[in-house]
């Protein structure tokens, strides 16, 4: 998406620049059309006055080989308005002087007066010699004296050697535009289609190539930017999309997290209630088993009371039927007593079993309470389950998108990969689609022709026949002899004027209708075609322009960083400072890259104009400012020291066993300060018989007996 909106901006900028351009060549157009008249002319003719006829370029027409020869003879009265009459003049005149739109020549057909010349008959015509000038101009017989007026009497010759031999006898203009006038004046030189011009079969002065360039690219560049647009919007939109999806899914996993919180300590105090539940279950199952003991207790020992309490009522009855009163009050209290103790005994059994049920029901409440928080925990449980299952789903969602992308992206390979086969087809295609295009004008053009020259042959014919059988009825029997005043010369122009017209009408198709339906619908799908080929054209435009955008960043990128290390660099090494700079910094790939240096204690000159050690250092300044953007595994340098001094010799030395540490460095020299700095010498030196001996070296040996040696 940055790259689509660099590209905008980039192409936004150039349609500007573009437009500016074209806005410039428009005025300098208007300007020649103003210096030419056909400013004034577009005025009279946009003015819809009634008796315009048009220019004598738009009223005639040429064959294609005699069309630089005519041109040339005709020249400014190329440009000449022809109307009906000098009256439809004067209102021409007074509105160009009302508008100020400049001046212009008219010629009234009721008022041209040309000038009169008897030409040459055919046999007394030199070699070289191809017609009078109007002859050779195809147009209505109306225009008759325009044309006369506008050529005269100038000839078209072959060539300029040939009429050469006939200077001063005719105005001659040659077929490739020389032009010779009876004063003996001779202009020619070579022939420049200048924009503003004026062209037999044309109205407006044709546009400039690079008018028509401007053009074209301008369209190109609406074609893209529009489709830019299209899918910046596109991509907005699905950013929007994507940004909504993914904080809806961030909100949905916080709520997941705090719901999993929630429940997790939910079912941590549920756990703490199941335990204390489980403590007070174990105490109260302690007190019933107390009780229930008490309880058996008190059973076993209640048949023996029970046993006891008959006996003692026995002795009551014994003692109530004996007279013995003291005995009887004796028994009577013993009754009393036990009694009393099974008073007790029962009262405590009745408290027992209430106290046995209350622990019932205690222990059925816990139950209960246990078995819902039983099915609390399991509920969490379960929810926590589903959690995990949507946590896993947007996991593997999560993956199915990265599949996804990188499907995408081989899918764009393929794309990428199938783009030369599509521009080729496409150029096929276009190519094709242009040749069918003008094959159908052409056909078009034909067909019209032809019916427009069979409407009035079948016209002239039926007055032709008409007139013959009035003529008929009149001619006398026998038929009288050819007019003595009817000249050769003049059958000749009538002959050669109806073998044009006969060639023009060649070759008659008489299956052009079909062909035309036929091409009609070729037309058809080929313009459907090439509507997808302008869409597939402009969307292979964007990726161009795209990847020009990258390509114009990443050399920006390693421009600026190259330029900052060279900087830096050439600094250290010759204590001056330089820097690069681009012939073209708004398209630097229009242009080239200079290196200006600034020596120490010098002027800043260019790499052309220093001496050798200076661009020495100036090259190995931008060599180690390259090597430090991007190392190369291996640098060879071949006595890059050879123009040095002592003291940059040493500097040198020391910035290669600096770069020494991201690259390996073989460097032949045989300067000493280089070999000391270096880490591993190798001597090398040519032996008896031309043979190559490598020896070791004492680096302390004299300067002198150092020989030609390879650092490493």
């Amino acid at each position: 998406l940055q790259v689509q909106r660099e590209t905008q901006t980039r192409l936004q900028k150039e349609q500007r620049d573009k437009q500016r351009q074209l806005d410039k060549l428009e005025a300098q157009a208007q300007a020649i059309q103003e210096s030419q008249g056909t400013r004034a002319t577009q005025a009279i003719l946009d003015s819809g006055m009634a008796g315009i006829c048009g220019l004598v370029a738009q009223l005639g027409k040429v064959d294609s080989r005699y069309q630089t020869a005519l041109e040339i003879a005709a020249g400014g009265r190329l440009s000449y308005l022809v109307v009906e009459n000098d009256k439809i003049a004067a209102r021409g005149i007074a509105l160009l002087k009302q508008q100020r739109a400049g001046r212009i020549t008219f010629l009234p057909l009721n008022a041209i007066r040309p000038p009169r010349f008897n030409p040459i008959s055919a046999w007394q015509r030199p070699e070289g010699f191809v017609d009078y000038a109007v002859n050779l101009v195809d147009f209505e017989a109306r225009y008759q004296d325009v044309f006369t007026y506008v050529f005269g009497s100038t000839v078209v010759f072959e060539t300029l050697e040939l009429a050469r031999q006939n200077l001063g006898q005719y105005r001659i203009v040659t077929l490739d535009g020389e032009l010779l006038e009876t004063s003996g004046a001779m202009t020619g030189g070579s022939l420049l289609r200048r924009q503003g011009s004026l062209h037999f079969g044309t109205v407006e002065p044709a546009e400039s190539e690079e008018a028509i360039a401007l053009r074209r690219r301008l369209s190109e560049i609406d074609d893209i930017l529009y489709r830019c647009e299209t899918q910046l919007e596109a991509a907005t939109v699905t950013i929007r999309d994507s940004s909504q999806r993914l904080m809806e899914a961030r909100q949905h996993h916080r709520e997941l997290q705090i719901q999993a919180k929630q429940t997790e300590t939910e079912q941590q105090q549920a756990q703490q209630q199941r335990e204390q539940l489980d403590h007070q279950l174990a105490h109260g199952q302690q007190e019933l088993a107390q009780v229930q003991a008490r309880l058996q207790e008190i059973e076993a020992t209640l048949p023996g009371q029970t046993v006891e309490l008959q006996a003692k009522r026995q002795a009551l009855a014994e003692l109530e039927q004996s007279q013995t009163h003291s005995e009887w009050q004796q028994a009577q209290a013993a009754v009393r007593q036990l009694e009393e103790q099974l008073q007790q005994g029962q009262q405590a059994v009745r408290t027992a079993e209430l106290r046995l049920q209350d622990l019932q029901s205690q222990q059925e409440r816990r139950q209960t309470s246990l078995s819902q928080h039983h099915q609390q925990i399991t509920a969490s449980q379960q929810q926590q389950q589903s959690q995990e299952r949507q946590q896993a789903q947007l996991s593997q969602q999560q993956a199915q998108l990265s599949q996804q992308i990188e499907s995408t992206q081989a899918a764009l390979a393929v794309l990428d990969a199938t783009l030369a086969e599509a521009r080729g087809q496409r150029d096929r295609q276009e190519f094709q689609l242009r040749e069918q295009q003008t094959q159908l004008q052409q056909q078009q053009w034909q067909r019209q022709k032809l019916q427009e020259t069979q409407q009035e042959r079948q016209q002239r014919l039926v007055e032709l026949q008409a007139e013959l059988a009035t003529q008929a009825q009149d001619l006398p029997d026998p038929l009288p002899e050819i007019p003595a005043d009817l000249t050769l010369e003049a059958l000749h122009k009538e002959l050669k004027s109806l073998q044009r017209r006969m060639e023009a009408l060649e070759p008659v198709n008489m299956l052009a209708l079909e062909e035309y339906n036929r091409t009609q619908e070729r037309l058809q799908d080929l313009s459907q075609k090439l509507s997808t080929l302008e869409e597939e054209r402009t969307e292979l435009l964007l990726r161009v322009e795209n990847f020009t955008t990258l390509r114009r960043r990443a050399f920006q990128e390693a421009f600026t960083a190259v330029n900052e290390n060279f900087q830096s660099i050439f600094a250290e090494l010759s204590d001056g400072d330089g820097h690069l700079q681009l012939d073209d910094p708004q398209d630097p790939f229009n242009g080239g890259l200079n290196l200006v240096a600034h020596p120490k204690g010098k002027p800043v000159r260019r790499l052309a104009s220093m001496s050798g050690g200076e661009k020495s250092l100036t090259a190995l300044s931008f060599i180690f400012a390259l090597q430090r953007y991007r190392p190369s595994p291996f640098y060879a340098f071949d006595e890059v020291d050879m123009f040095l001094d002592g003291a940059n010799v040493e500097r040198l030395s020391r910035m290669i066993k600096h770069q020494a540490q991201q690259a390996q460095f073989i460097v032949v020299s045989l300067r000493r300060p280089m070999i000391e700095a270096s880490q591993r010498t190798i001597g090398v030196t040519q032996a008896r018989g031309a043979y190559t001996q490598v020896l070791g070296i004492d680096l302390q040996a004299q300067p002198q007996e150092a020989t030609r040696s390879a650092t490493v």
